[in-house]
């Protein structure tokens, strides 16, 4: 949960900055994701675990993940000053 630049609602925000973790969770990299989620001040939880899933995953085969839900609180709760990501990706061999 961050405070967004001036201009974007609190919801854009979260989907503007999850988006780029998720383009690299998506890519199977957990490299180029750890270094996204640094260089664009990314805030998350579980960053560390998501981490150690794509570097297994991929010593196990993984070859394709897929986005299947994206949301953000603000969906359910209609407040545009605060939004937190929620997002489930399936991982495939």
């Amino acid at each position: 949960n961050q405070v967004p630049p001036r201009g974007l609602t609190a919801p854009a925000f979260a989907k503007e900055q999850d988006a780029k973790a998720i383009e690299e969770i998506l890519a199977l990299d957990a490299k180029r994701f750890a270094g996204k989620v640094s260089q664009a001040g990314i805030s998350m939880c579980g960053y560390g675990p998501v981490t150690a899933m794509l570097i297994a995953a991929k010593r196990l085969g993984a070859r394709e993940a897929k986005l299947l839900k994206y949301a953000t609180s603000s969906d359910m709760s209609r407040d545009l000053r605060t939004a937190v990501g929620y997002g489930a990706i399936a991982v495939y061999r």
